[in-house]
């Protein structure tokens, strides 16, 4: 996605706060930032916990690996302005090769630079569907690399695995 700074609204904090609570789905999360002149990266850093909890950077391929060992099915998503790639389901040959970590699965590839990875958060948003829970990955101009969910299907809903995956996940100490 666009490489953007983190803008955060100082005064209007407590109303990021209290907005996202009020959340029923993850797709307002935007339109509420964007209203209150801030980003995503912006709000994950000034709304805190329990909201975003900032993980090290390379608790991303701590989770890559943690969801191939346990066969957790996922939506990850990765993008850039003109295109959007949506893998769903596991994750099954992790080859990490110098500063990448390689997904090459057969019906999915993905080549991630790990030292282009600057931060790292687990984000939590309220649904009607109960709590949405995310790893983003951001680079060093603030630019969104990629999302990883837990996939909420009926009879294989997977989100109880992710998020017990996400809570063992290294958090940045201040």
């Amino acid at each position: 996605m666009r490489a953007e700074p983190a803008k955060i609204a100082k005064d209007k904090i407590d109303i990021l706060r209290s907005e996202w609570k009020r959340l029923t789905d993850t797709h307002q999360f935007l339109r509420l930032v964007s209203k209150l002149k801030m980003n995503r990266l912006g709000a994950y850093r000034a709304a805190g916990l329990p909201f975003a909890r900032k993980l090290t950077p390379d608790s991303i391929v701590a989770l890559l690996g943690a969801l191939q060992r346990t066969e957790t099915e996922i939506m990850l998503f990765v993008g850039n302005e003109g295109c959007i790639q949506i893998h769903s389901g596991p994750l099954s040959t992790l080859k990490p090769m110098g500063p990448w970590q390689n997904v090459m699965d057969p019906r999915f590839n993905l080549h991630l630079r790990q030292d282009e990875v600057a931060e790292v958060w687990t984000v939590e948003k309220p649904t009607q569907r109960g709590m949405a829970t995310s790893v983003e990955a951001f680079d060093a101009h603030g630019a969104l690399i990629m999302q990883i969910f837990g996939v909420p299907k009926e009879g294989r809903d997977s989100r109880p695995a992710f998020r017990a995956i996400v809570a063992d996940l290294s958090e940045v100490t201040a």
